[in-house]
């Protein structure tokens, strides 16, 4: 998973930075049968390693007007996030597309079926123009992922000198865009598994225009404040509002006493939580 255009890249006044991205390339929609079939493989991915994949929102998801594309921007801690965006983005009843290093992605290529992007990451102009391609599928009903920190870093360390890949995507399109930060964290609470909870941080809509540098800072920031207030309620275990995508497997005690229960063992109702 990729933020692309890092800024240490060399500069790219010598491209031509004329043409914004647009609606007349080749769009490639996912295929319905492999996204079927990813979700009910990556949702069993969840139940097996996983105590319960939970989200939650800091502003009314049901609110956002899908016929405007999303461009959701990441921390990238873990091995899982690809597959957490899929499914939170389906769920938010969006088409999902998620940008990965195309060397990575030529390792997969089955991941292109269900509208992962490549993005070079080894030139400047193999990076510029993947960008400009991912770009035709922000369209009505998509949410794209970009993970702008650029590789997996460690969970501790706060977003901070992020790649200019999403910038880049936002100030090259054409039209109003939804712009939304989301938090990632995968902590072992009162159960056996650990749980993979995610926090949709508040979003803000970009007409397209503006200096990819400014427009970066502003996503970094907002990102490191939606990682904060995750950070916050797990300070505290508080996830209420927090939703259920995906139902884990019980702690092994919970197990027992499920079974104690249906023996008659065991008085009271069952609870499918560690207090």
């Amino acid at each position: 998973m990729v933020g692309a255009f890092p800024d240490h890249s060399p500069a790219i006044g010598a491209l031509d930075l004329s043409r914004r991205s647009g609606s007349s390339a080749e769009y490639l929609a996912p295929r319905p049968f492999p996204v079927w079939a990813f979700a009910r493989y990556f949702r069993g991915l969840f139940r097996k390693h996983f105590a319960s994949a939970r989200w939650g929102a800091l502003e009314d998801t049901a609110e956002w007007d899908r016929t405007v594309p999303t461009l959701f921007v990441s921390n990238h801690t873990s091995w899982w996030d690809g597959f957490f965006s899929f499914l939170l983005t389906r769920e938010l009843g969006l088409t999902c597309h998620v940008l990965m290093e195309a060397v990575n992605l030529n390792r997969y290529p089955a991941f292109k079926t269900i509208g992962t992007l490549p993005v070079r990451r080894d030139s400047l102009k193999g990076s510029w123009e993947d960008l400009m391609s991912a770009g035709h599928a922000l369209r009505p009903g998509v949410g794209m992922w970009v993970y702008p920190q650029g590789e997996r870093r460690p969970a501790a360390e706060v977003p901070a000198r992020l790649e200019r890949g999403a910038a880049l995507l936002a100030v090259r399109h054409d039209g109003p865009l939804r712009i939304c930060p989301v938090a990632f964290r995968y902590p072992f609470m009162s159960e056996q598994l650990p749980e993979a909870l995610a926090l949709v941080g508040r979003s803000w809509l970009h007409d397209g225009g503006g200096d990819r540098k400014t427009l970066t800072e502003r996503i970094s920031g907002a990102l490191r404040e939606t990682v904060a207030a995750l950070d916050a309620r797990l300070s505290t275990e508080a996830l209420d509002g927090f939703r259920i995508l995906v139902p884990g497997k019980l702690s092994i005690n919970k197990r027992m006493d499920r079974v104690r229960h249906s023996l008659g063992l065991l008085r009271g109702s069952f609870e499918a939580r560690n207090g």
